[in-house]
């Protein structure tokens, strides 16, 4: 692809092939290296997100069992009401 282009002239499929080669293979050198800043970001950013995973389950479970928890427990109000039956049924005696 070296040349004036012409605006006017059609993309032939032998210079669409070329244009994606030149992309794809450019492309390709940008990943390729194992050192490259970009990998190193990414493996980053991979391994953030798999410690914000497992820090979400820890928060679930915890949730989970606070939850469980609260489902033993009675509320103010039930604890109230039976407090004052008990209060009362000592009080007769």
């Amino acid at each position: 692809m070296s040349g004036k282009v012409n605006p006017n002239k059609p993309v032939v499929r032998k210079d669409l092939d070329e244009a994606v080669y030149a992309i794809l293979t450019g492309m390709d050198n940008m990943f390729k290296d194992a050192d490259n800043p970009m990998n190193k970001r990414l493996d980053k950013v991979e391994s953030d997100i798999g410690e914000i995973k497992n820090d979400i389950r820890y928060i679930k479970d915890d949730i989970n069992g606070i939850k469980a928890d609260l489902s033993t427990t009675v509320s103010l109000g039930k604890f109230n009401e039976l407090k004052a039956k008990v209060d009362k049924s000592l009080s007769k005696n």
